[in-house]
């Protein structure tokens, strides 16, 4: 059967919108599909990190600490190297400026003959224009200090002396500075006070009367005179 010409266009019309309709339906299936694929994936980003970086950190830390520790260690160490090289100096000091526990107990101190050799040297001296008291005068004034704390009835005077450089009223003070230095010297280290006396000649005196360096080096003295209870020879 043949069907009419005006028939056959409508039908073709109407598979053409099927055909369409069809192929629309097909376009749009992968978009479907991919949006609910990208939105699974979403989720990963806020996932927990590995835990290797907080074990990194803890290592790091653990490390500091053992740092800190070996630093500490270090600090204790030179604090203690620090104490016994202080206690060193510290010892020498006192044992040269006080009545000497070291040189007590020191054979060379004790010693008979070197005890009575530092007694029997009764004068000091000094650096130009200074009333500091020299090391190597140390034994000799703590001979004598020694003797004087063990000898109450002993009393012995301090004659400070200058050289003729200056003016009298200088070299008198300069003087009286040497002999208070002596005499505190022997106090700290054991003499008591009413054994102690001090006096100034400035540049009346002159152990030399040369005036040359080596003369003016003998005036700048200080000398030890007992009035009472002197050391036997």
């Amino acid at each position: 059967m043949q069907l009419p010409p005006s028939k056959i266009s409508l039908l073709a019309v109407c598979m053409a919108a099927a055909l369409a309709t069809g192929c629309a339906s097909t376009a749009k299936k992968p978009v479907a599909v991919t949006e609910p694929a990208a939105t699974a994936t979403q989720p990963a980003d806020n996932q927990p990190k590995p835990a290797t970086e907080g074990a990194q950190t803890g290592a790091l830390n653990n490390g500091g600490g053992l740092n800190s520790q070996g630093m500490a260690g270090d600090n204790t160490a030179s604090g203690g190297s620090a104490s016994t090289s202080g206690s060193g100096p510290a010892g020498g000091s006192t044992g040269s400026a006080t009545a000497g526990s070291g040189d007590t107990t020191g054979s060379g101190a004790d010693n008979g003959n070197t005890a009575a050799a530092s007694l029997s040297d009764r004068l000091v001296n000094f650096d130009f224009d200074s009333s500091d008291i020299r090391q190597e005068d140390y034994p000799t004034l703590l001979a004598h200090a020694r003797y004087l704390q063990q000898n109450p009835q002993a009393k012995v005077t301090l004659e400070g002396h200058a050289d003729e450089r200056g003016t009298r009223e200088y070299n008198m003070a300069l003087g009286e500075r040497r002999a208070k230095a002596v005499e505190a010297f022997l106090g700290v280290n054991g003499a008591r006070s009413n054994q102690l006396d001090s006096v100034s000649f400035g540049k009346e005196k002159p152990l030399n009367d040369g005036h040359d360096e080596a003369a003016w080096a003998e005036n700048r003295r200080v000398e030890l005179n007992y009035e009472a209870g002197a050391p036997k020879p």
